[in-house]
C-alpha cells in the first residue's frame, strides 16, 4: 500500500495510490481510516512530502563496506536534522547564497515511526514501523569537515522525501537487499544496497528511543552509500530505492 499526500483545492489530503489513481482517505492515518469513495487520476495530482511538520533524524555512517562486518561494540551515530521547509517529489531545493561550498545530495531509505517509542527493544521498534520512503538528505559540505553535522544537515529546505510511504514492505525484505541509486543530470553517481546497513532499521529506532522518545510521524533516514555525490545549482537530482519509489528534485539558487 502506498500512502501519499496532496493538495486538493485548499485542503491537504491523504490518499492511497493504486493503479495510477489517488484514492482519498478519511480518518487518522496512524489509527483508523478508510477510502472516501472519491479518487483522482494520479497524473492530475501533485504529491507533496508524505507527512507535514515531521521531526527528522539522520543516521551517520549507516553503511558497511561490502565484505566487511560490524566491529564489536560499534555504536550507531545519528543527529537531529532540524531543517524547515521540507519538500516532496518534483520540488525545487533552494541553495542559500550564504553557503560558500558545494552541497552533497544523498539518496537514502527512510523509516517512518507509527506509534510512540521510548526505551524500546529492537523487536518493539520493529513493530512500530509505519512504513518506508525515499529521502534526499541534502547536506552543506562546508560544515562536514569541522564536524558541524547538525548545521550541515539543517539548512532550510535541505530535505525532500516521497513520493509516498510504502506501508506493506517488511524490514526482513529491506535487509535482504534493496538497491539505492542517485543520479545527477541523468548520470548515476551513487549506488548501494540496504543489505549493507551497519545496523538494522529496528536497531536504529531502538537506539534512538533510549535517548530521544519517538512519536508517530517521526522520520529516521537510514544513511547513504559512500561517497555522497556533489551537486550544484541547476542540477537535476533523482534518488531511487528499489520497491519503494523515485524522488526527483531540482537545485536552484535562493531568491
Amino acid at each position: 500500500m502506498l500512502l501519499g499526500r496532496a493538495l486538493i483545492g485548499d485542503t491537504s489530503c491523504f490518499g492511497e495510490v493504486v493503479d495510477d489513481r489517488f484514492h482519498l482517505l478519511v480518518g487518522d492515518v496512524f489509527g483508523e481510516y478508510r477510502r472516501s469513495g472519491q479518487s483522482l487520476p494520479l497524473v492530475d495530482v501533485v504529491l507533496g512530502a508524505p507527512l507535514a511538520g515531521v521531526r527528522l533524524i539522520a543516521v551517520m555512517g549507516g553503511f558497511l563496506e561490502p565484505g566487511t562486518s560490524r566491529p564489536s561494540g560499534a555504536e550507531p551515530m545519528w543527529v537531529p536534522k532540524a531543517c524547515n521547509f521540507v519538500s516532496g517529489d518534483g520540488a525545487e531545493i533552494r541553495v542559500p547564497s550564504a553557503l560558500r561550498g558545494p552541497v552533497n545530495v544523498e539518496a537514502e531509505l527512510a523509516v517512518v515511526v507509527g506509534r510512540p517509542l521510548s526505551g524500546a527493544s529492537p523487536a518493539e521498534a520493529a513493530g512500530a514501523i509505519f512504513g518506508w520512503s525515499v529521502f534526499n538528505d541534502v547536506t552543506a559540505a562546508e560544515y562536514v569537515v569541522p564536524g558541524l553535522w547538525a548545521t550541515a544537515k539543517s539548512i532550510d529546505g535541505f530535505a525532500s522525501w516521497g513520493p509516498w510511504i510504502r506501508r506493506d514492505l517488511t524490514e526482513e525484505r529491506v535487509l535482504q537487499g534493496l538497491a539505492i541509486t542517485g543520479t545527477v543530470n541523468g548520470v548515476k553517481v551513487q549506488s548501494g544496497n540496504t543489505r549493507h546497513y551497519r545496523f538494522a532499521p529496528s536497531e536504529m529506532l531502538s537506539h534512538v528511543s533510549h535517548r530521544v522518545s519517538l512519536f508517530p510521524g517521526d522520520v529516521v533516514t537510514l544513511g547513504t552509500p559512500l561517497p555522497p555525490p556533489v551537486a550544484a545549482v541547476g542540477d537535476q537530482i533523482v534518488c531511487e530505492v528499489e520497491e519503494v519509489g523515485v524522488l526527483n528534485n531540482h537545485l536552484v539558487a535562493e531568491g
